[in-house]
């Protein structure tokens, strides 16, 4: 089936067939050239023409020109065998073979050419349209230009594959008795086949596409496929192009054996500062509880059996983006159930354990930023909400940096009010006050000094607060930190002529006295401030090469390695509570690193590492691999101490030229069983390519198969259980 793009392209393909009425058009040999803006004819353009023979009748006002006749205008070149050009009557015809081309290698081809300039028409027998940029190949016996805008063909054929050696078909073509067409409108064709090596495979007695390149209004190519969770599935889509800045896609999901299920997604850009979207969807379930039986073996992720039949989400997002810095956004995203991602969600998502709707209104200066915002959040690990924190507003103010007149001290400020609503709980209001005065300072540019205060103001009003409806917080932090940098470079021949070993240490301490905090409510973080002496020591240390290749200077950074430890001076200077309670001052080395030996590979780990236990409390490992050719090796793991343990992995193989090979495997170490493993086979012809996918995950095992034609894109596929 023809889309949009492709018969677009067709059509200006065809309008190269009108390249030839500026030969009629003339005020003298010499005058003949092409109107940009009418499309057709622009008297102001040079022309060169070249023949074995050119005269002109004046009596019949008529020109003729015959043996290699070539026109040549603004990138444009006709070459025939003669050319008879009426001016009175504004008719003109090349006889024999006629070729059109221009310098982006589009070409029409045919024997003969006849063009009436006053009706604007033209017709070309045996003709052939080439448009390189997306291999389109039409043919058609004849192919008429019936009006300014319109078209028409006989025996049309269709295709993006070239065409192979003489005898024999293309790969795949769609081929029709009759067709007409409209620049700005659509193609309709008659008695339509698809071909495949010149077989007819699928059959239509009537077609009709949109011809423009532009986005049109119609449906979307319909997903069959099959499973025993869903029974014979057929997802169906409308879109509608509404205006050139507005568009909507309406949804139409069949599932025979779980139910089915409706949206619509609506897209605007109101101006190039106002813009958004609105998504929502409704799927109505056969029977919640079945479902649930074919993902028991994820144990629900922790999630309440909370989902009725009845299922939907809603999502709404807008950019206004104001005069004088001030910005508006909205985010909204509410679903129906905590189940709901684990059903409907991408592999990504169906782990989310919350969602969160946002609106908030920003301004911003050279040194203050203000933000206002609504923030609800729905937690779907529990089943009722009604102890879920709600922000409304969560207001907050920030300063940077800025010197205090003349002296060495720098201030900045950090302040926040929120008011918490929620329906069972503690709430109300909180006020939070930080701010900061610092001196920074660099001593004989040996190393980075830097010292702050920040004095803390906690203030709240509460309900339902068993210390009191007004409690307060008071404490301070101060902050010390050194840096220095040291550096050597090791000069050696060859592409990479240079290395460069950097070391950066780095000392700080907090230091944050104890607080009473025991008739504060426990919102967030900010509630329970520990106290703190903690002297924190860090090295970071980066070995970068130079490359040089070709005249052109390039770094690479091959080792990136960084450590960071914190010693409690509280921790190690308390007294025990018992005789077996145990100091613990020391706190996790935190180490990075990263390992670039080559342009196209690296490893990156991230670790914890309990120094009381002498066993990692966490750590995330990174194994990427890849060439030029677009084969790649992806390793990774992911563990957390009584927590999470699991290993996911995907290859990429270019077996060669035609066939692709893909293989994803996710794996639960602690559990002992794969979570997702998925193989997929492509294959690539010059014109059309197949896939075959097979995915087994906990809840259902896919097998699919789809067709992808270029320049079309997927014309059917096959999803089967």
């Amino acid at each position: 089936m023809w889309n949009m793009s492709e018969l677009k392209i067709f059509m200006r393909s065809l309008g190269l067939l009108s390249i030839t009425c500026l030969l009629i058009l003339s005020l003298g040999p010499s005058a003949w050239a092409l109107d940009k803006n009418k499309g057709f004819f622009n008297k102001d353009a040079p022309v060169e023409l070249t023949a074995d023979f050119l005269s002109y009748d004046k009596t019949a006002q008529t020109y003729y020109a015959n043996g290699n006749v070539v026109v040549k205008q603004e990138g444009v070149t006709m070459e025939t065998e003669g050319v008879i050009m009426n001016v009175a009557a504004g008719k003109a015809r090349t006889a024999g073979k006629t070729y059109i081309y221009d310098t982006e290698g589009n070409s029409v081809r045919g024997t003969d050419l006849w063009i009436d300039l006053r009706k604007n028409t033209a017709v070309i027998a045996n003709g052939r349209i080439f448009y390189k940029k997306d291999n389109i190949h039409l043919e058609g016996d004849p192919l008429k230009k019936t009006g300014p805008n319109s078209y028409e063909a006989k025996r049309i054929l269709y295709s993006t594959c070239d065409c192979p050696k003489k005898g024999k078909s293309r790969a795949w073509s769609f081929t029709a008795a009759e067709a007409n067409l409209s620049l700005d409108g659509y193609l309709s064709a008659k008695n339509a086949y698809f071909r495949i090596k010149g077989r007819p495979f699928l059959y239509t007695p009537y077609l009709r596409i949109a011809l423009q390149r532009e986005r049109q209004s119609g449906f979307l190519m319909p997903k069959p496929g099959y499973s025993e969770l869903r029974g014979v599935v057929l997802d169906n889509a409308f879109f509608w192009a509404i205006s050139r800045n507005r568009d909507a896609t309406f949804y139409l999901d069949i599932e025979s054996a779980r139910g089915f299920g409706g949206g619509l997604e609506y897209r605007y850009i109101r101006t190039p500062t106002s813009y958004g979207s609105f998504y929502y969807y409704n799927f109505m379930e056969k029977d919640i509880d079945r479902v649930r039986e074919f993902r028991k073996g994820l144990n629900n992720l922790a999630r309440p059996a909370s989902a009725s039949n009845n299922r939907w989400q809603l999502k709404m997002d807008h950019t206004e983006i104001l005069s004088a810095g001030f910005n508006v956004r909205a985010d909204i995203n509410v679903v129906s159930d905590d189940e709901y991602f684990m059903d409907f969600g991408e592999s990504a998502d169906k782990s989310i354990e919350s969602v969160e709707s946002n609106v908030s209104i920003s301004k911003n200066w050279s040194v203050y930023s203000l933000v206002a915002q609504l923030r609800i959040f729905d937690n779907l690990l529990i089943d009722d909400d009604a102890t879920t924190l709600r922000k409304l507003p969560e207001i907050s103010l920030t300063a940077t940096d800025k010197k205090i007149n003349r002296t060495p001290l720098y201030r900045s400020l950090s302040a926040s009010f929120i008011n918490f609503s929620r329906s069972t709980g503690i709430a109300g209001q909180r006020l939070d006050l930080q701010p900061t005065i610092s001196l920074p300072l660099s001593p004989g540019n040996y190393f980075d000094f830097n010292t702050s205060v920040t004095p803390r103001g906690t203030f709240y009003l509460l309900t339902e607060n068993p210390g009191g409806r007004y409690v307060d917080r008071f404490l301070y932090k101060l902050a010390s930190e050194v840096t220095t940098t040291f550096g050597r470079t090791y000069h050696r021949g060859g592409v990479i002529d240079a290395f460069r070993h950097t070391i950066r240490p780095k000392i700080s301490y907090i230091y944050i006295p104890e607080a009473n905090q025991d008739t504060l409510p426990s919102f967030d973080s900010v509630d329970f401030i520990a106290a703190s002496n903690t002297v924190t020591y860090s090295l970071n240390s980066i070995l970068t090469g130079r490359r040089l290749k070709k005249g052109l200077t390039s770094y690479h950074d091959y080792i990136y390695l960084e450590l960071k430890q914190s010693y409690n001076i509280h921790e190690a200077t308390r007294s025990r509570l018992s005789s077996t309670d145990k100091k613990k001052p020391f706190s996790d080395v935190v180490a990075e690193l990263i390992l670039r030996p080559t342009l196209n590979s690296s490893v990156t780990g991230k670790m914890s590492y309990d120094v009381y236990d002498n066993r990692p409390r966490s750590y995330d490992v990174y194994l990427d691999i890849y060439d030029k050719r677009g084969d790649k090796l992806t390793v990774s793991q992911r563990f957390l101490r009584d927590n999470t343990n699991f290993i996911e992995g995907s290859l990429t193989v270019h077996m060669s030229k035609a066939f692709d090979f893909s293989y994803l495997e996710r794996y639960a170490l602690d559990e002992g069983r794969s979570l997702e493993r998925t193989f997929v086979g492509a294959y690539h012809h010059q014109c059309w390519g197949a896939e075959l996918t097979f995915s087994r995950t906990l809840v259902e095992t896919i097998v699919y198969l789809s067709f992808n034609l270029k320049g079309i894109g997927n014309i059917m596929g096959f999803r089967a259980r």
